[in-house]
């Protein structure tokens, strides 16, 4: 759980401090678990929601334009491949971490808890483009990172 509250935040102080408000949820909540068997993804849900609060509250949004869409489309699945092949888990979830906190969370919302655009919008109180442009600068910055660590290793 601490590796969900990781993903959100920029500190494993701050981290921590979510996954003891995470389970503080998770005991005063269980009685609702339904499911047994689904234990794991339904803590995993709450401490992410925990985290997606935290960071919507105390986070500055970061809005970007879209002009740069296309180029981004073009090259983004060649860039995908080599990155997959050079680049550890540790090196990414760093990267992920160094994102700027409205990037970061968007990116882990969509992309790891595979949460829908609509869905993000209504949380965060922003439009779906907004999210989209988000999401879509957050990646850019995440490959520019990554490219980064490739080259300096």
């Amino acid at each position: 759980m601490l590796g969900v509250c990781m993903r959100y935040t920029r500190s494993r102080d701050e981290a921590q401090d979510l996954l003891h408000d995470g389970f503080i949820k998770i005991f005063e909540s269980i009685g609702h678990l339904k499911n047994p068997l689904a234990l794991e993804n339904w803590m995993q849900q709450i401490m992410a929601r925990i985290c997606i609060n935290y960071v919507s509250r105390h986070q500055v949004v970061q809005y970007a334009d879209i002009d740069s869409m296309e180029a981004y489309l073009a090259t983004e699945e060649n860039e995908e491949e080599e990155l997959e092949n050079n680049v550890s888990m540790e090196q990414i979830v760093t990267a992920i971490q160094s994102l700027p906190p409205k990037y970061r969370l968007v990116f882990n919302m969509h992309e790891v808890e595979e949460i829908d655009f609509e869905t993000i919008g209504k949380m965060l109180k922003l439009s779906e483009p907004n999210i989209r442009s988000i999401l879509m600068r957050a990646r850019i910055a995440l490959r520019k990172k990554l490219k980064n660590r490739i080259t300096t290793i």
